[in-house]
């Protein structure tokens, strides 16, 4: 179990901190957007808003150590996510750990909201984008699926 907590902390973090948007590709965004309720709409704007504050919150948090760890440019982004890890105060932590539950939640009340109209038009577009011809090209070649249908298996020591 800490493992994952870990892992969902340090995932967590590195959008953060790495400032990746949640909606990457902003159009298939705006698409979508159309296709949903306006509380839906003020419900998704609103966590939105929230976690922009808790970030900034966050980040206003972080200690001189830290700061000179995220701009660290001769280590992997994996070794600065351990090291930060590995400074973090209790308060960081619950931050952090607040944040993913808030996220679990938020995800939980949108698919209730859903018609099944919705759900239906949702699946048919992530669909469509899975199954896309250029998805998933790497610089070695096209990507190779894990042979036990796409899923990872987890190690669930304790």
């Amino acid at each position: 179990m800490k493992l994952k907590n870990i892992i969902l902390t340090v995932s967590f973090i590195g959008l953060m901190l790495f400032h990746k948007t949640v909606f990457a590709q902003d159009s298939n965004y705006n698409l979508i957007k159309k296709e949903l309720t306006k509380k839906q709409i003020d419900l998704l704007q609103k966590e939105r808003e929230v976690m922009k504050a808790n970030r900034e919150a966050f980040k206003a948090s972080l200690t001189k150590e830290q700061l000179t760890i995220l701009r660290d440019k001769s280590i992997s982004k994996t070794e600065i996510r351990k090291q930060l890890l590995a400074t973090f105060s209790r308060d960081q932590k619950s931050m952090v750990q607040n944040q993913q539950v808030r996220l679990r939640k938020t995800r939980e009340n949108f698919r209730k909201t859903l018609t099944g109209e919705q759900r239906k038009m949702l699946k048919q577009r992530i669909d469509k984008i899975r199954n896309s011809k250029d998805r998933g090209e790497l610089n070695d070649g096209p990507r190779v699926n894990n042979a036990n249908g796409g899923k990872k298996k987890r190690n669930r020591r304790n």
